[in-house]
Parts: C-alpha cells; sequence; structure tokens
C-alpha cells in the first residue's frame, strides 16, 4: 500500500508544479484530492509496524495546522482565506503520510529522484525563459514578460526557493549517501543544474538561501568528519570551503556575463520595495496584534498602509514572519516558533545518533539516513533564510515540499524509547490523516468545478471575449440543468464539469465571479454605439459590481469599475461616493487617483482634478519585485 500512497503524491506533486505552483485553486485542488485519496487509503495500514514519529514534533505541528485552519476559517473575506486553509489541510495530509507510512529509504529515495525530474523540468523552462523567449510556459499558461526565469512558476523568487532545497538535499547525497557513484555523480549535475537556474532567476532572496544552505552543510559536514576521522578534518575543511568558493565563483561568473543580473547583484543591500512591504506589514500588525486579523487579509490591509513607492498590488507582504504575524498575530508566531523548534531539535538529536551510533563506531562516512537528515535540516535552514525576504510557504507547490522535509525530520527512520507524548499522542494522530482526507473530498473538491469556470472567464475577459466570459462566469454562480437531448432538442448533454457543477451548487463566495461579469459588460458598454443598450450594460455591470462587494467589500478593482460605469451612465454624484470609498481602502495608489481626475474632469470639474493631482503622493523611483498585478493594471 505505501507504493499506491507514494504514486499518489507523485502524481500530486507534478499536477501543482506543472501549473505555477497552485497559486490558483483551480490548479492546486486536484493535486490536494490526490493526496486526500491517499490519506484515506492509510486505513489499510493502521496495522503496520513502522517506527513513529517524534510526539513533540508531531505535537507542535496539530498546534500550528489548528490555528492556522481555526483563523483561517475566521476570516472577514472567507474566499481570499480559501487558498490558505486547504493548503493547510493539504500540508498536514502530507506531513503525516511522510511522517507515519512513507518512511522507508527506499520510499523517501522515490521522492528525492521525483524531486530531481520536477528540477529538471523546472531549470529546462528557466532557461528558455532567460535565454530565448522571455514569455514562455508549458500548457498554454502565461507569465510576466521578465528577463528572470521563473520556471513554471509566476515568480522566480519561488523558482528559486525550490531549486536550492533540491539543490541542497542533491549534494548531500552525493557526499554521504552509500549510492553508486554514477547516481552521486548524477546527484551532483542535478545540484549543479539547480544553482545555475537559482541564478538565472535573480532572486537575491535564492542568492542569500543558497550561501545559507551551503555555509551550514558545510559546517555539518565537517563536524561529521572530524567524529569519524580526525585526520581527514583538514583536508576536508579545505575541500568544502574551496566547493563553496567554486560555486559562489561560477554565480558570480555566469551573472558577469549578464547585464540584468549584474544589476541585480548590484541592488542586493540596497534599500529596495521589500523595506516598503515591511513598513505595511508592521502598520497592519498593529491592528490586531495577538490573534491577527485573519487569513488573506494581507491583500486588503497591504493597500490601505501601502507606501507611495509600492504601486503593484501587495499580495504579500516579502515576508514570511510578518505575514504570520500580521494575519495570524502573536498565538501564530509562537505557534510557529514552537514547531521550528521542535523540528530542528529532533533533526540535530538525529544527526547526533545517526553519527555516533552508526558512522562513527563503523568508521564508515556513508549512510542513506544521515545523507537525508543532514540534507533536509539544510533546507530548512535555506528557508527560514530566504522567508525573511521572500513569500515560499504562501506558494502551494513549495509548501508540499517542504511539508516532505518536515515529516522526513520528524521520522528519520530511528528507534528511540517513548515517553509521555510519543504514548498519548502518535497512537490517535495516526487517525487524522485519513480524517482530513475526507475532509478534504468533501469540502475542498467540490470547489473545483466553480473555480474551473472562474479561470475560463478570467481568461476569455483577458483574450476580449466578452459574452464568453459573462456565459462562463454565470455558469459558475447559476448552474442550469440542462434538458436531455432528444430528436426535437438538439441541444448536447451536458459534459463532465456541467454535471459536478449541478451537482456541487452555486459558488456565490468567489467576488473574482462577480468582477468577471462586471467588467466583459462594461467593456461592451464602451463598444456599443447604441446609448440605451449602452446604458443596459452599465447597468448590468453595476449589479454585478454590487453584488461582488457584498462578498469583498474591500475590493478597491470592484468599487473603482463601479464608479466608472456610474459615470457611464452620468450618476456622478454617485460615482463620487464610490471613489471615496476605493481611496479610503487605498489612498496612495496613483492609478486610482488617475481614475479619480478623470471622473473630476468629466463631471466638469477640473480645478478639483488639479487640486487632486497636487495632493497625489509622489512616486520616487525604486527598485522593484515583481508581483501578480492589480487586477486594475491587467485588465
Amino acid at each position: 500500500m505505501n507504493f499506491v500512497y507514494l504514486a499518489f503524491v507523485v502524481l500530486a506533486w507534478v499536477e501543482i508544479e506543472c501549473f505555477i505552483g497552485g497559486t490558483r485553486l483551480v490548479y492546486s485542488l486536484p493535486a490536494y484530492g490526490l493526496i486526500a485519496i491517499a490519506a484515506v487509503l492509510t486505513v489499510f495500514s493502521f496495522r503496520s509496524k513502522r517506527v513513529p514519529p517524534n510526539g513533540f514534533c508531531l505535537l507542535s505541528t496539530l498546534i500550528l495546522g489548528a490555528w492556522v485552519l481555526i483563523r483561517a476559517w475566521h476570516s472577514p473575506v472567507p474566499y481570499l482565506a480559501w487558498p490558505d486553509f486547504f493548503m493547510m489541510v493539504a500540508c498536514l495530509t502530507m506531513y503525516l503520510l511522510v511522517a507515519f507510512h512513507l518512511t522507508s529509504q527506499l520510499e523517501r529515495t522515490v521522492l528525492i529522484v521525483v524531486l530531481w525530474l520536477i528540477a529538471g523540468l523546472e531549470v529546462w523552462v528557466g532557461m528558455i525563459q532567460f535565454l530565448k523567449t522571455r514569455n514562455f510556459m508549458l500548457f498554454g499558461l502565461l507569465r510576466p514578460d521578465s528577463p528572470r526565469a521563473s520556471g513554471l512558476y509566476i515568480s522566480p523568487n519561488n523558482f528559486a526557493g525550490l531549486l536550492v532545497a533540491v539543490a541542497i538535499i542533491s549534494i548531500s547525497f552525493g557526499i554521504w549517501s552509500r549510492w553508486k557513484i554514477w547516481v552521486k555523480a548524477f546527484a551532483f549535475y542535478i545540484a549543479a543544474c539547480c544553482f545555475v537556474g537559482v541564478a538565472m532567476s535573480g532572486s537575491r532572496g535564492g542568492y542569500f538561501d543558497s550561501i545559507g544552505s551551503l555555509l551550514c552543510f558545510a559546517v555539518g559536514s565537517i563536524y561529521a568528519i572530524r567524529a569519524i576521522d580526525p585526520r581527514k578534518f583538514l583536508p576536508v575543511t579545505l575541500i568544502a570551503l574551496g566547493g563553496i568558493a567554486v560555486v559562489i565563483a561560477g554565480a558570480a561568473f555566469f551573472m558577469y556575463h549578464s547585464e540584468f543580473l549584474t544589476r541585480r547583484m548590484q541592488t542586493m543591500v540596497v534599500k529596495d520595495v521589500r523595506i516598503y512591504n515591511w513598513e505595511a506589514a508592521l502598520d497592519h500588525i498593529r491592528l490586531s496584534p495577538w490573534i491577527g486579523t485573519g487569513s488573506g487579509t494581507h491583500l486588503i490591509y497591504g493597500r490601505l498602509f501601502r507606501r507611495p513607492q509600492i504601486q503593484v498590488d501587495p499580495v504579500h507582504a516579502h515576508c514570511d514572519y510578518l505575514e504570520l504575524l500580521a494575519e495570524y498575530g502573536i498565538v501564530g508566531a509562537a505557534c510557529m516558533a514552537l514547531f521550528l523548534t521542535a523540528h530542528i531539535r529532533n533533526a540535530l538529536r538525529s544527526y547526533s545518533d545517526i553519527l555516533r551510533r552508526r558512522l562513527v563506531p563503523s568508521g564508515i562516512s556513508q549512510s542513506n539516513a544521515f545523507a537525508m537528515q543532514l540534507g533536509a535540516l539544510c533546507a530548512v535552514v535555506g528557508l527560514g533564510i530566504h522567508s525573511v525576504v521572500d513569500f515560499d510557504m504562501h506558494i502551494p507547490g513549495n509548501a508540499l515540499i517542504f511539508a516532505l522535509i518536515f515529516g522526513v525530520l520528524a521520522n528519520p527512520g530511528i528507534q528511540r524509547p517513548a515517553g509521555f507524548v510519543d504514548r498519548r499522542i502518535t497512537p490517535w494522530a495516526k487517525i487524522l490523516a485519513p480524517a482530513l482526507g475526507v475532509f478534504m473530498l468533501w469540502q475542498g473538491l467540490p470547489l473545483l468545478p466553480a473555480e474551473y469556470y472562474s479561470e475560463v472567464a478570467r481568461r476569455a475577459l483577458r483574450d476580449r471575449n466578452y459574452l464568453a466570459s459573462i456565459i462562463d462566469a454565470n455558469n459558475a454562480l447559476n448552474p442550469v440543468v440542462p434538458k436531455p437531448a432528444d430528436a426535437d432538442d438538439p441541444a448536447p448533454p451536458p459534459n463532465w464539469i456541467d454535471r459536478l457543477l449541478i451537482k456541487t451548487g452555486p459558488e456565490p463566495n468567489n467576488p473574482d465571479l462577480y468582477f468577471y461579469i462586471g467588467e466583459a459588460n462594461r467593456a461592451l458598454a464602451a463598444r456599443m454605439p447604441n446609448r440605451y443598450l449602452r446604458k443596459g450594460y452599465y447597468r448590468q455591470a453595476i449589479s454585478a459590481y454590487e453584488a461582488g462587494l457584498k462578498v469583498f467589500p474591500q475590493d478597491e478593482s470592484m468599487l473603482v469599475r463601479e464608479a466608472q460605469s456610474l459615470d457611464g451612465l452620468g450618476h456622478f454624484d454617485d460615482a463620487e461616493a464610490v471613489y471615496q470609498k476605493a481611496l479610503a481602502w487605498d489612498p496612495n495608489l496613483g492609478l486610482i487617483h488617475q481614475y479619480y481626475q478623470s471622473h473630476l474632469i468629466l463631471e466638469g470639474k477640473p480645478e478639483k482634478a488639479r487640486e487632486d493631482q497636487q495632493r497625489q503622493p509622489t512616486v520616487p523611483v525604486v527598485p522593484t519585485e515583481p508581483q501578480e498585478d492589480l487586477r486594475l493594471q491587467t485588465q
């Protein structure tokens, strides 16, 4: 059965990595469903005799997971919380699968090989983006036209975070495992490819991540060699330092021959947009310091507290720690500190146990278990560094892989005397995996049909196919049971997506669906020469925006578009009130001020428009990091 679980986990990884890391629910939910099926099947393995995970690691994970799920469940805008909520359910499930069931070295080696294949595909796509076609993506997906490589991800930073973790684990297996020489050589080749990908990403967080991981690995390896054979201490130290120097020199040479990467390196320690993201996050934290404002709410308060230097949408705080404090409060930060402390403590203990009990007595400096523990520990150190400046743990693809890594740290496969927590918590925690799997299949997967139509509507709107966008969005909001085809009615029977949507019901909590309907109607109104038809489209757009604002009242995109539609009808007083709401929620976004000034000119108040222009915040030029743009800027 363990290889059945392994197959589902591998399929989930491949799916979520191939579709932008699962950053939209339509791409992440299928992977979560595959993991859930594997978890449900673990009921057949309850009697298996496997080494249990560390009780304190397990308890800290459950405490952290419970707080995140509780806070996400009570988030003020449910749809904004869904990505974190279902990602945490999936990560807990993955963690329990690895900690309880996928514990043998063979099973974990298979997972490492799959990571190699995924990393190879990511680097191949990244090389095409960096050297040839900037917007290249697989499966018809799109990415920003950026000179930085991002692989199958949208953000180069998250692409780099994945590659560094794979690289350091590969190096660990290349040096410490019992594999054959040609397999070790291949591991080093994969690591080299990963570091090339990190260099192409231009991610300064990825560079710090790489340096930190390599230094941690060098320290761990030098200490181990000193314990096993002190005579090799000096040469191994020199080789390790020389290896790090070669990696850094190779990266520097590579970046020296790229003008863009050279500029990125020059701004590595210069004040850039992250500082302003962090200042906004600190203001956000002050709103509810103890329990946070809820999952996904940084999108709201990052806009409210944005600095004028940030004119792209602050979807994330560019620091996992600050965003954790802002959304989950000091309680969430304490849970995370307990989680990290328990796992790092257990990893160091396992590192010492394998070294003292296996390697030192035998005098053999090779162990797959030691390679896995050291590589996983260094990957976590790298994640800790990278999370200071980026948001890897908000990307489902990366989060699932690190759930595997933490599961490995929780259960290195070493039998130890059971303590109180191990006896009381561990046996019951085994039941949680199938329970979480059932919950995901019951609550998560029914959202998939509506999310599918939402994504289809978004693409249709992007491609200016407005009628199709309206139809697809309405399919998710108001699924209609089609009549079966007969001789007098040539209409085809519903497809499988429609059948699922009919069974699962409408999805009124997704504000994007209302936005797409409103935008499509507003665009059709702007094209309509007949003023009566034009007003009809504007009214339909306003109705859609108002329905969406009931779900997400702070959505400045819908507020501005509703105000523009009211201007189209000549209802300037109503538009003024809506504009004021948008400006109240995002006072420092220059684009909203520009739209508001156009409204004042249209109303015949050019003096007020000039006054607003003078009050508009001055935007200094600073280095910026590309994030997912505000819908105002992309549609």
